[in-house]
């Protein structure tokens, strides 16, 4: 089997979602902030109870966040004795949310055009959005936009969740291998860049699909994405993320590790299992790889301020830029889950995003029609069941099922 560190399981989730509930257990009663907060630890309490009976030996526990108009609650269930709202964990492809809000920004302020090819010139330079040499030279690079890149409909072949083809002509000899697992094997604390991670899609020849002739999700997409944003702001990935939107947003308990040897998480944090077929520690780890699309490391507290905020137009895009580009294509009445900008729409819960990473699974979802946020995550990955059944299951049973409840809870009327 391939190693498994990072994925998003928006994928999973268009299939997943393509038959939305309604909770059959509304209240329809106005209750206390009090009473929500215990209605919420009884839920979570529940839904470990139940997922735990299912499986005796599962390490992980349950935390949410939501915040609503009328209060904010934070409740846990299996995590360790004085778990907290700023407990840090690894929010994996929630990452994307902020690389994609990145590109915005900057196309707010006039800097890119998200319609302009990758080998198009950034305005008022000389420069192009990615550089004209070998690591670049992926198939398509003249027809690829940025805003296919956003949409994951550029075609770009994802190295960090595929293995390298045995039949590629390339003489490289990680040929039939994970390219990461590949790497690590002799250097666990190596630092990956973007010019690596997409210069094997360039040596290789590797793509999905012609650009726009379909979905394809793609963590080396969004690499290309993290590069774009540095030659255009001038500033490193990490340094233009801290400071045009970690910091203007207030995320004090939020960062994002760029070196192979930064593997901790701040203090206090979740430690992250995989449970296959035994209980095997996995909090430290190499992120290096997944930059701009996997990287940030986050506190429930933060990610829900950072979403609520940023979909109504109070953080650092402006509502135009949010309603008419971000989420302009999820706005169909008919649309169950679809993915744009970063952001994945789903039906009864809002937008959000996901993310998986090894010992780590998370979902971020708001709703700013009924002013409805939560961050929800799990410190396990359940691979018992010997394939990717236990992680979707964990997705369904914990993470999904906990926010249609909560929100259940919170707004009585959700689910008319």
């Amino acid at each position: 089997m391939k190693p498994l560190r990072l994925f998003s399981l928006a994928c999973i989730a268009l299939v997943i979602f393509a038959c939305t509930k309604k909770s059959s257990e509304t209240e329809y009663y106005p209750i206390s902030n009090q009473g929500i907060q215990g209605k919420l630890q009884t839920m979570v309490n529940k839904l470990m109870a139940d997922y735990k009976a299912k499986y005796p030996g599962y390490p992980g526990g349950l935390a949410l966040k939501v915040i609503s108009k009328s209060g904010s609650w934070f409740v846990s269930s299996g995590m360790d004795q004085g778990t907290t709202s700023q407990v840090h964990f690894r929010a994996a492809s929630n990452t994307k949310t902020f690389t994609s809000t990145a590109i915005l920004l900057l196309a707010q302020q006039g800097k890119l055009n998200l319609d302009a090819k990758i080998s198009d010139t950034i305005p008022g330079t000389i420069l192009t959005y990615v550089p004209m040499d070998g690591a670049y030279a992926i198939p398509f690079r003249d027809k690829i936009t940025i805003r296919q890149l956003l949409q994951h409909k550029a075609g770009v072949f994802d190295v960090s969740n595929n293995i390298i083809p045995d039949t590629v002509s390339a003489q490289v000899p990680y040929k039939g291998q994970d390219y990461i697992g590949w790497v690590e094997a002799s250097d666990p604390t190596h630092t990956f860049t973007f010019d690596e991670m997409v210069g094997v899609d360039a040596i290789c020849r590797l793509f999905f699909s012609q650009p726009g002739k379909g979905y394809h999700y793609s963590n080396t997409g969004y690499s290309i994405l993290g590069k774009i944003i540095e030659r255009v702001s001038g500033q490193t990935y990490q340094n233009f993320i801290m400071n045009q939107i970690i910091i203007p947003m207030n995320l004090t308990q939020s960062t994002m590790p760029v070196e192979g040897t930064d593997q901790q998480l701040p203090s206090p944090f979740a430690k992250g299992f995989y449970y296959y077929p035994d209980i095997k520690e996995c909090t430290l780890s190499n992120i290096s790889a997944n930059v701009a699309e996997g990287n940030l490391i986050t506190t429930p507290d933060d990610l829900s301020r950072f979403l609520r905020l940023l979909l109504r137009g109070e953080g650092v895009l402006n509502t135009y830029t949010v309603n008419s580009i971000m989420l302009a294509p999820l706005i169909p009445p008919d649309t169950v889950v679809t993915y744009t900008c970063g952001i994945m729409y789903t039906r009864n819960l809002g937008y959000g995003h996901n993310g998986a990473h090894e010992g780590y699974l998370s979902r971020m979802v708001s709703d700013p029609e009924t002013d409805f946020t939560a961050v929800v995550f799990t410190n396990g990955w359940n691979m018992s069941t010997g394939n990717m059944n236990g992680i979707i299951e964990q997705l369904t049973l914990l993470l999904d099922e906990s926010c249609y409840k909560a929100k259940n809870i919170v707004l009585p009327y959700a689910f008319p």
